[in-house]
């Protein structure tokens, strides 16, 4: 377990790095305020929306949004069953699914290509026939090589994508292309049924959700109260091969009627749906079990009526979609957060929540989704959210913490001992930031050996040079960089520019090749638009004393908000990628932003193995070092150092985890 202590020799120099994080102590540019979590997000206006229930809601990674259900109508224009809303809320016509499915669509999954497989109760999908599964390019034509031949011959309700590609399908069906599974199978990539996948005489009742643990084990849901003649219901655990993992038991379970299912960061699994016990426990429409299957004795949330659809933010609080009406007594309409103890999340504030409805069904959030910069997505049946309008779908503000200032500070040396500091501008708009490299300032934090004269040179993923800096107030749009974030010194850079979602590098040098401590900064001065600098990298000479490498963070975020960041220190691997003298064993030691330690780390297979293997994000050497940590709003700061004095280049990485 990594374990707190309190100050350390360290402590000034973490100091003196924090007071060099923009010229004044008040580092952080002042952000644009955020709405409250739970308000709408005006920014997405569908119009209106769709004209029959919502069963699914997908964000793409570039900020469209597919949506999938009974509609025949969205934004009023034709879209049988499924249709992609573009970032504000119009409608993409790019994607143009035909006539679309002849029936309902109750799941789908977004491939990592962009395909999009939809499953539910059709049986053609644009004039061909298509049993219940197909698959979509990304433009919403059907994928002509993704088939299933008779297809399954009733109802899905259930889809979820494997690593490997493969699809796990659960629903209401005994054959799939004439093979005998009862209410779950799985398909190869190519559609057809995978034969290595036996689930025996399967669940005996519906499957509604399925769920991947990062290890590979399936979790289902539904209305069973068997698996393959074994007592389980509601939820099941099954291996990779199909049977039932028998450390996994729920017994009685629920009794069945699970609709949904979400992991947790730490393992344990949250369920909703319309039951009232678990075990022979009360539990009223949803419970949390540990994996292992046993009830979570400290979690009893209690809604009004049932829970529909869940969703897990990167600090494990919990969002909840359905018919309530109130949760443990306070007013919450079909949407709300739970903290992790399972109490109501008050700070999250739906006010009037979802209401109305186009069709005889009751108002109802069927699903939940999160997507980028702090936002959430709601899907279901309805015709307004705190009494706007939205007909089956919102967006709203989630409040989620997030990244605004990235920073790196090491020895600036010649050849491959510069300073680099990459980042990636992850999101669906133009991004404008401030990209500064300081020098002199630093002596007035006590500072001796500071770089006398730091260039900035600014890449693309290409190699590409952007831009070019060496004295801030040469640059033609000097006048436009905030007061606040002006070098103070002359001699120092600073790049302001507009960049498009992208992976960029930032080269800190000195002029005529002096050395020194330089420090490379990269700050978001527009946080109102709907893109962030995320995943900061800094690549320099790792040296002992005050010429270990720093890298520090800005966390933003409403009070009670936190981020989940993976932050990696490499040496070995950097000799792969032609680095001639690499770190051979890098430390590495998180700070607040008092200079306390959080958490040191020598080796990543130390600590934290499995949860930092769970983020496919592992340092690629056995020796390089990892920490993984949810962090509140404030100040943070990583040092490198080698492991017994040694030296070498080392990178700092900051990875913001969702």
């Amino acid at each position: 377990m990594l374990s707190p202590v309190l100050r350390s020799p360290l402590s000034r120099l973490f100091l003196l790095f924090f007071l060099g994080l923009g010229g004044a102590v008040t580092a952080a540019p002042t952000p644009t305020p955020t709405p409250s979590p739970g308000r709408i997000d005006a920014s997405f206006v569908p119009a209106p929306g769709t004209n029959d229930a919502v069963n699914v809601v997908i964000p793409q990674p570039d900020g469209k949004i597919i949506v999938a259900g009974r509609f025949t109508q969205a934004n009023t224009v034709g879209r049988n069953r499924i249709a992609r809303f573009n970032f504000d809320g119009s409608l993409d016509t790019s994607f143009n699914p035909g006539s679309g499915a002849d029936a309902e669509i109750t799941a789908a999954v977004l491939q990592p290509d962009g395909r999009i497989v939809v499953a539910g109760r059709f049986t053609n999908f644009n004039g061909v026939m298509h049993n219940r599964v197909c698959r979509l390019n990304a433009d919403g034509s059907v994928d002509p090589n993704f088939g299933l031949g008779a297809g399954i011959n009733n109802s899905v309700f259930a889809l979820a994508l494997q690593s490997d590609g493969r699809i796990l399908v659960g629903g209401q069906f005994t054959q799939v292309d004439l093979t005998l599974r009862f209410n779950l199978a799985r398909l190869n990539t190519n559609g057809s049924v995978d034969l290595t996948f036996d689930p025996g005489t399967g669940p005996n009742g519906d499957v509604n959700a399925i769920v991947i643990q990062p290890n590979g084990a399936i979790i289902i849901g539904g209305t069973f109260i068997g698996y393959d003649g074994f007592n389980r219901g509601g939820i099941a655990r099954v291996m990779a091969s199909g049977a039932l993992d028998f450390s996994f038991d729920s017994g009685v379970g629920t009794g069945g009627n699970v609709f949904a299912l979400a992991l947790q960061h730490d393992g344990q699994i949250v369920l909703g749906g319309r039951f009232v016990q678990y075990a022979g426990i009360n539990r009223t429409f949803i419970a949390r079990v540990s994996s292992s299957g046993s009830l979570d004795s400290g979690f009893n949330p209690v809604p009004d009526d049932w829970v529909q659809s869940l969703a897990v933010e990167p600090d494990d609080r919990i969002l909840v979609g359905g018919f309530f009406t109130m949760i443990n007594g306070v007013g919450r309409s079909r949407i709300a957060r739970l903290n992790t103890n399972g109490f109501v999340d008050t700070t999250f504030d739906p006010g009037l929540g979802c209401l109305g409805s186009l069709t005889n069904d009751g108002p109802q959030v069927r699903s939940i989704a999160l997507q980028q910069f702090g936002r959430v997505l709601a899907g279901g049946v309805f015709t307004s959210y705190d009494n706007s309008l939205r007909n089956d779908i919102v967006r709203i503000f989630e409040g989620s913490a997030s990244f605004q200032n990235l920073s790196a500070r090491a020895h600036v040396f010649t050849g491959e001992q510069i300073l680099i500091a990459g980042f990636i501008v992850d999101g669906s708009e133009n991004k404008t930031v401030l990209i500064r490299g300081l020098g002199p300032s630093l002596a007035g934090h006590g500072i001796l050996n500071f770089l006398v004269d730091p260039t900035l040179s600014l890449f693309d993923h290409t190699g590409t040079l952007i831009k070019a800096n060496d004295n801030w107030q040469t640059a033609a749009n000097s006048n436009q960089i905030p007061v606040g974030l002006r070098p103070t010194d002359p001699r120092e850079s600073a790049i302001l520019t507009t960049l498009q979602p992208g992976a960029y590098t930032a080269f800190l040098q000195g002029k005529g090749a002096t050395t020194g401590i330089g420090l490379a900064e990269i700050y978001d001065v527009d946080p109102s638009v709907n893109a962030q600098a995320t995943n900061l990298s800094g690549r320099g000479f790792v040296g002992t004393g005050n010429d270990v490498l720093i890298g520090g963070i800005i966390i933003g975020g409403p009070t009670g908000s936190m981020q989940r960041v993976l932050i990696r220190a490499l040496g070995p691997s950097l000799g792969s990628a032609g680095v001639a003298s690499p770190l051979a064993n890098p430390m590495l030691s998180l700070r607040d932003g008092n200079g306390n330690v959080i958490a040191n780390n020598d080796n990543w297979q130390d600590s934290q193995q499995a949860d930092i293997a769970a983020t496919g994000k592992a340092p690629p050497n056995t020796k390089e070092s990892a920490i993984l940590v949810l962090l509140a709003p404030g100040n943070y700061t990583a040092i490198v150092a080698g492991k017994n004095g040694t030296t070498g280049v080392g990178l700092i990485e900051f990875y913001s985890l969702r």
